[in-house]
């Protein structure tokens, strides 16, 4: 946090890549982790040396996304991070969805600068909440809860579960946008496919288009070339209803699964790859 306040905003690019040059090196578990699971997506398409590479290229956008939020948090304006983003792409597709009246449900993935997503949303007027648990580390719980406090991001607690499904269901019932991030394993889920392989799936998204029949979009913010950033918002997933509770929300997650995993394909190096979404294909540790 004290680098960030003496880093000049223009600095911090230089500063990212040389912290995540060093931390592909000094923090070898996440190293290998990233490694292995771009090895189990790409190891027929690409060399070792390319997927060492994109591992890097890995470390890099998660570093320069981190310091570029941390350097707005230490300056004290985090309110101004939504500034980073340039661009808006399928905005039509959102305002479609709320004309409905059912709110709207986004489907998310940590992929881009997933953290900005409310604030971008909110500074176009759009309200926006998060399904959310507690992280293990206490002071980066402290530290993004102040971030998320300072940028008035709307969180919707996981636990107790009753309740975090009744405060859903009425945000969106509000006609709000309620953000769903399905991209990392739940231990609880149903197996489906991510990214051609099957891995324990989140089935939230699915029984909350079901019952409160919202419509449900794609919602990113992506980096763009010049390092800016974008907000994307796909068209409206299909929802399948049949009447059928138990197959109708494998169904759907399945969709919105293979969704999320169309564009992590088009942006691999601007996801986070250091989930253990596909523990039946790791070896145990010895």
């Amino acid at each position: 946090m004290l680098l960030m306040r003496l880093f000049p905003l223009k600095g911090v690019g230089r500063l990212s890549r040389a912290m995540a040059d060093l931390g592909y090196y000094v923090l070898s578990r996440n190293r290998k982790l990233a490694i292995r699971n771009l090895s189990l997506v790409y190891g027929r398409q690409k060399s070792t040396t390319e997927i060492r590479e994109m591992a890097r290229e890995v470390f890099r956008f998660g570093a320069s996304s981190a310091f570029e939020l941390l350097v707005y948090h230490g300056r004290g304006n985090i309110s101004e991070a939504g500034e980073m983003v340039k661009e808006t792409e399928g905005l039509d597709h959102l305002e479609g969805a709320l004309r409905k009246g059912k709110g709207a449900i986004g489907l998310c993935a940590h992929l881009g600068n997933f953290i900005i997503l409310g604030l971008v949303l909110k500074s176009l007027g759009y309200r926006c909440a998060t399904i959310m648990r507690q992280m293990r580390d206490e002071q980066l719980e402290e530290m993004f809860t102040d971030i998320r406090q300072k940028m008035r991001q709307t969180v919707i607690p996981k636990f107790p579960v009753s309740q975090a499904v009744r405060g859903s269901l009425r945000w969106l019932a509000q006609g709000n946008i309620l953000a769903m991030y399905m991209d990392q394993r739940s231990e609880s889920g149903v197996i489906v496919d991510f990214l051609g392989l099957p891995t324990s799936t989140a089935e939230g998204a699915a029984l909350f288009a079901l019952r409160s029949k919202a419509p449900v979009l794609p919602m990113f913010v992506l980096r763009r070339d010049d390092g800016f950033f974008r907000l994307l918002i796909g068209p409206e997933v299909e929802v399948v209803e049949t009447g059928n509770l138990n197959r109708d929300t494998f169904t759907n997650t399945a969709r919105f699964a293979e969704v999320v995993a169309s564009y992590v394909r088009q942006y691999p190096t601007q996801w986070f790859w250091f989930d253990r979404r596909w523990r039946r294909f790791h070896k145990p540790r010895r």
